[in-house]
């Protein structure tokens, strides 16, 4: 296995986590690949949406890669404060980098480079679908350090977990005022809209319903109804635009699940929590929608 990290420009980084392609004797296999990005409010990175998710993915046949995009503060260094570079759209620039690498390297690294998919959760989940409704976006595609070609940008698909895409109302805030999440939200409107008190202009900018359109990657979603940190409804109502448009996708909304519950099994559960097997099926569900929407 190959595991490695690569820098970027931007001080962003990404982890490798790649099999040999040799699966038997001189029988070689190019595999599809997942390039994750990790929740965590635009402040930290999710541990356990980081390797736990490379690893689960790795042993069900993906090479896989984990980007730690710039995020608002360092965890190790919190002297430093909020960190003034790391403004959205920053993030995409560095995903669309990240992808921009693992197709050049695709023989290299044994990757199918026609199956190449994101995954994102929370924050990072804003991150993916960002890419894959702003793919073509001029804004976007000049702060590159390439010149993309032809559809090169288009990944086959994006697996979303419980993602931040449109900002949450002021009547869902008040009804969940969560003490975790007011600690980072500073940060968290830093990096998006440079204020404490963003305007509705600022609210439009990062609401990824306004950017879907035909163009648009195909979409895999899971979230939960009493999800305390962002409204399930939103993601019903992004879904609901996908269809409008034709947009091949697939959602999933379980019962119960909360937030941040990443992989829901062995390799990310705490010690004192019950297994939930119902909501751990997403792991099955996008792993089946990834074989049959790269294959289509």
């Amino acid at each position: 296995m190959l595991h490695t990290r690569y820098h970027l420009p931007s001080g962003a980084y990404f982890d490798t986590y790649i099999m040999n392609s040799e699966i038997n004797y001189r029988e070689y296999r190019k595999r599809p690949a997942i390039i994750v990005a990790p929740g965590g409010a635009y402040a930290i990175h999710a541990t356990k949406e980081s390797e736990p998710v490379a690893i689960q993915f790795m042993q069900m046949g993906y090479q896989v890669f984990v980007l730690h995009y710039s995020v608002g503060s360092d965890r190790s260094h919190p002297e430093r404060g909020i960190l003034k570079h790391a403004l959205y759209p920053l993030q995409v620039i560095e995903m669309l980098e990240t992808l921009h690498l693992v197709k050049e390297h695709a023989d290299e690294w044994h990757i199918d480079a026609n199956r190449i998919f994101l995954m994102g959760f929370s924050a990072g989940g804003h991150v993916c679908a960002s890419c894959g409704v702003r793919w073509k976006d001029a804004k976007i595609v000049e702060q590159l350090s390439f010149i993309p070609k032809g559809e090169e940008l288009k990944v086959t698909g994006i697996v979303l977990g419980y993602p931040f895409l449109v900002p949450n109302s002021d009547e869902f805030f008040e009804q969940h005022h969560l003490e975790a999440v007011q600690r980072v939200q500073g940060i968290t409107n830093y990096v998006l809209y440079q204020s404490d008190t963003p305007s509705r202009e600022d609210f439009d900018k990062v609401n990824l319903l306004n950017y879907i359109s035909k163009d648009t990657v195909p979409m895999f979603l899971w979230h939960s109804i009493d999800d305390p940190v962002i409204d399930a409804r939103n993601s019903t109502r992004f879904i609901t635009k996908l269809l409008d448009y034709g947009i091949p996708a697939e959602y999933h909304l379980f019962g119960h699940g909360e937030h941040g519950k990443a992989l829901e099994n062995r390799l990310t559960h705490q010690p004192q929590e019950t297994i939930d097997d119902h909501l751990n099926s997403w792991i099955s569900l996008a792993d089946y929608w990834m074989n049959r929407i790269g294959k289509e």
